[in-house]
């Protein structure tokens, strides 16, 4: 994966965050992106304060990629970039949406471009199966998904659903349930794609007689 990273960051001459679950991958990415001569800024849950200040002052001014753990998907305001690469993904959905969050936030006036690497054969594309194709997350607007997600399952997180999944040992057993697990969020976005049409009917009912 990391040779498709750098073939990547090769295409254009723009700010990127690239996002990895784990401290030791982004060493790893940190000294392969700089034997290629980028300016890098890093950020993990393990910087003090004024060092985590320090990184996003960095990629702000100077640093082309930024990279970072979960830590930096949360509570931060990168807008001035609107790139985004998860180079590994978390099985819990709502976190690559605090990721996305990061650039794609009020005061970004640029299309924000989400890049997601994985392998084939690995629970990272059944995931992409399942989020892009099934209820294509990437276009939804921040915040859609968790609401999408409480239609699926009132006793289990998506994540437990999908580790369920996993853990089966064949193979045709696993792709049945993870069709089951498609179909369910098949359902689940058009649950809420119906109760939002309801709700701004009702809301624009409202908007009506208050202007009659």
């Amino acid at each position: 994966k990391a040779d498709r990273l750098r073939a990547f960051l090769r295409t254009f001459d723009e700010k990127a965050l690239v996002f990895t679950q784990y401290v030791r991958t982004l060493r790893y990415l940190e000294g392969v992106l700089r034997s290629d001569g980028y300016r890098i800024a890093t950020y993990h849950g393990g910087l003090g304060a004024a060092a985590k200040d320090a990184a996003v002052r960095a990629f702000r001014e100077d640093a082309q990629v930024f990279l970072s753990t979960e830590a930096g998907g949360e509570g931060r305001n990168l807008q001035f970039a609107r790139t985004v690469v998860n180079y590994d993904l978390p099985w819990n959905p709502l976190r690559i949406e605090q990721r996305i969050g990061r650039v794609h936030r009020l005061g970004q006036d640029r299309e924000v471009h989400v890049v997601n690497l994985w392998a084939e054969d690995t629970i990272e594309a059944y995931l992409m199966e399942l989020l892009d194709r099934k209820i294509h997350m990437f276009e939804l607007v921040v915040g859609e998904l968790d609401l999408i997600l409480g239609h699926l399952d009132e006793r289990q997180s998506f994540e437990e659903l999908l580790l369920d999944v996993w853990a089966l040992r064949e193979a045709e057993e696993r792709r049945a349930a993870m069709r089951k697990l498609g179909d369910g969020l098949v359902r689940a976005r058009a649950q809420y794609d119906w109760v939002k049409e309801r709700n701004e009917d009702v809301l624009g009912g409202v908007g009506e007689e208050a202007t009659a």
